[in-house]
């Protein structure tokens, strides 16, 4: 029984996988070489290239070739004739392409470098000398083949002098740099494809030279590529690189400049209690209300816009975002200023003083809960581990501290009940758009078959104040900072202290952020927000 070998098969096949990769480099330089024109597949030679000259077309024929072995091409593989009394032998094919337009030249494209007797055609034309090695390598193989001569009535030692010998160690070898092509062309068009969208950009090229590469002589125009349809098809990806960019972008990673300083922060890791405190500051010895009221309103598009709606703001959209984030707050009758300002207030910390991303855009969600539920969910990633943040605040213009101890716990009371936190996870689940959020742990959390404890795991509640400050209210002093922090420290001790019992399972974050007057920034963010012309 004789063993059927498919050695010949395989070569063949990995000979034309090269001459693809050959031609869709040629085909991503026509990208940005205006002066190529087309590249064509399989017609007088495996690829040629068309370019336009000052003063007439020019055409370079590529021959590709892929063979076994380590060693260097040698003089006598070029010009060996498999037909005998023929002009077969590679240097003779590669000539007799030269049929049509009349400036000619000629590429030998292979895996493996040529020997020393054909070292002078790899370095580039211009360089060589005319009366060098050049000369004789040319009047050898011409005395070699006299007879041989293209159509256009050129001999061997014409193609010596007008051809170029390419080496390129294997087909990956050019994949990674058509792949780098096409990354460094997205970036100039302003594009950033991700390392698989490049890949399948790059496979829909290898199928668009495989098409032309395939297509009968009988129709030649299906064996060009020329520079207006790679362009077209050029644009397309680039369009679908920018859809996919605001499809997978991640908008929270941007946090703007930095507002306040932390005056105070304490932590007790043991009993996962913590507490910090915010200042706006003095600026000229007045403190800076109407900027942080600009400062706040700046973030109510990011509070009030799904994460898929931010990566479409752009410098023609800017406007009309911003506007419907802002007719979005005002339609919501039950979202007032007061609530508007704590949980902007909340979303600022957050972002900026621990990175976090906002989970789901829970603001204008209504529930039968009421204020049982938070308007704040957040994720906070940290080396200790990823977890959800859900949030409450409180805005509070009186002098009993004591009343606010009280109404800030009383609104914890059913925080940790089962059914709160199901429906809380059922919201995130029902909001989030994961795809705009970096890789995070917190899948068996936000499981809906999973143990309420899972989520109590990674679950931590902050507690933001704003009240109204006994020391910013005695105005600007040289040392009003050290009696800011000792206020913020005191307060947020007390609020420490009150938390209910049944909270001893998660982990509890205080902000306190002292503002001079209360009702005065309401009113100036409600007006930079457009909240106070709704009737």
């Amino acid at each position: 029984m004789s063993i059927i070998s498919n050695a010949g098969g395989v070569a063949a096949r990995v000979g034309f996988k090269f001459q693809d990769h050959i031609a869709a480099m040629y085909v991503l330089e026509m990208l940005s070489d205006r002066r190529i024109k087309q590249v064509e597949c399989e017609t007088s030679d495996d690829i040629a290239i068309l370019r336009s000259r000052r003063n007439a077309d020019a055409i370079e024929y590529v021959q590709v070739k892929t063979t076994d072995g380590n060693s260097k091409w040698t003089l006598s593989e070029i010009t060996n004739r498999p037909v005998k009394g023929q002009p077969t032998s590679l240097i003779e094919k590669s000539l007799l392409c030269d049929n049509g337009v009349a400036d000619a030249s000629f590429r030998l494209v292979t895996t493996r470098a040529p020997n020393s007797s054909l070292s002078i055609l790899a370095q580039p034309i211009a360089t060589r000398d005319p009366l060098g090695d050049i000369d004789r390598l040319a009047t050898n193989l011409h005395t070699k083949y006299r007879t041989t001569t293209s159509r256009n009535g050129r001999d061997l030692g014409y193609w010596v002098r007008n051809t170029e010998w390419d080496v390129h160690s294997s087909s990956d070898a050019v994949m990674m740099r058509n792949l780098q092509s096409i990354s460094r062309l997205a970036e100039e068009r302003g594009a950033n494809p991700t390392n698989s969208h490049t890949k399948e950009i790059y496979d829909d090229l290898l199928r668009i030279v495989e098409d032309a590469a395939s297509a009968p002589r009988s129709n030649p125009r299906a064996k060009i590529i020329t520079h207006d349809l790679a362009t077209a098809w050029w644009l397309a990806k680039v369009g679908e690189t920018q859809v996919r960019q605001r499809s997978t972008a991640k908008p929270y990673r941007t946090r703007g400049e930095r507002f306040f300083v932390r005056v105070h922060e304490f932590r007790e890791d043991a009993n996962r209690r913590y507490a910090s405190g915010y200042d706006a500051q003095y600026e000229r010895r007045v403190w800076r209300g109407e900027k942080l009221a600009r400062y706040l309103a700046d973030w109510v598009p990011e509070v009030s816009l799904k994460a898929s709606e931010l990566p479409e703001i752009d410098q023609l959209n800017l406007r009309r975002k911003l506007e419907e984030g802002f007719r979005a707050i005002k339609a919501d009758r039950a979202l007032d200023e007061n609530l508007l300002l704590g949980e902007t207030l909340l979303h600022a910390v957050l972002r900026h003083f621990f990175a976090s991303e906002p989970i789901a855009c829970k603001i204008f969600h209504r529930s039968t809960s009421g204020d049982k539920l938070t308007k704040n969910a957040h994720i906070v990633h940290s080396s200790d581990g990823d977890q959800i943040w859900l949030g409450r605040t409180h805005l509070f213009d009186g002098t009993e501290w004591a009343e606010m101890l009280d109404r800030a716990t009383s609104a914890l009371d059913d925080a940790l009940r089962t059914e709160i936190l199901v429906e809380e996870r059922d919201i995130i689940l029902q909001l989030r758009e994961p795809q705009h959020l970096l890789a995070n742990s917190l899948e068996d959390a936000l499981d809906r078959g999973s143990p309420i404890d899972v989520l109590l795991e990674v679950l931590c509640l902050p507690i933001l104040i704003a009240y109204e400050s006994a020391v910013l209210g005695a105005g600007h002093s040289a040392d009003y900072q050290d009696k800011l922090k000792f206020e913020v420290e005191e307060r947020a001790n007390s609020l420490l202290a009150a938390l209910p019992d049944n909270l001893v399972e998660v982990q509890v974050h205080v902000f306190l952020v002292p503002v001079l007057n209360l009702n005065a920034l309401i009113e100036q963010f409600a007006a930079l927000v457009g909240l106070d012309a709704v009737p």
